[in-house]
């Protein structure tokens, strides 16, 4: 009993029929792993899975490089990915969340004044804080980290 091994995953279900059916045509035995549940309109919920036997991987490979080089990418984009994964991480740490933190204690700070200062209102409340302080400061820095995040992130042209 041959086991199977997965040989490539898609998120587009039409490019793993075609390589399907062109593993197929030369003789190698292939299952595509959740080809019907991605039939959706909005999209594919799950990525498909071409899967052969253990023994046809080599060959399989072989013939889907020949054809495709680009189905098993590079190691050089896989770097060049992961960099700009890492330095997207590293701009929002060291930029976006002290920025963040610093709206957050100015809006609190603005908005803790002597208690006489304060006028009284009742309003209803946007989250569960006691207090209009904190609750305004903690709204302000999630915006701010938010919009911080993308500036810092943003694509150059």
């Amino acid at each position: 009993m041959a086991y199977l091994q997965t040989l490539l995953t898609y998120s587009v279900p039409s490019e793993a029929e075609v390589d399907r059916a062109f593993l197929e045509s030369h003789g190698i035995n292939v299952c595509l792993l959740n080809a019907n549940t991605s039939r959706n309109e909005l999209g594919a919920p799950f990525f498909v899975r071409l899967q052969v036997n253990a023994e046809d991987l080599a060959e399989a490979r072989r013939l889907i490089a020949e054809v495709n080089p680009a189905r098993f990418g590079s190691p050089e984009r896989v770097e060049e990915i992961d960099r700009a994964v890492k330095r997207a991480a590293g701009r929002f740490v060291l930029f976006a969340l002290p920025l963040a933190i610093l709206a957050a204690f100015a809006v609190y700070w603005l908005f803790t004044a002597p208690p006489e200062a304060q006028p009284i209102r009742v309003r209803p409340r946007l989250l569960v804080f006691p207090n209009l302080a904190a609750e305004m400061a903690l709204s302000s820095g999630i915006l701010v980290a938010i919009i911080a995040g993308f500036w810092v992130n943003r694509r150059r042209k």
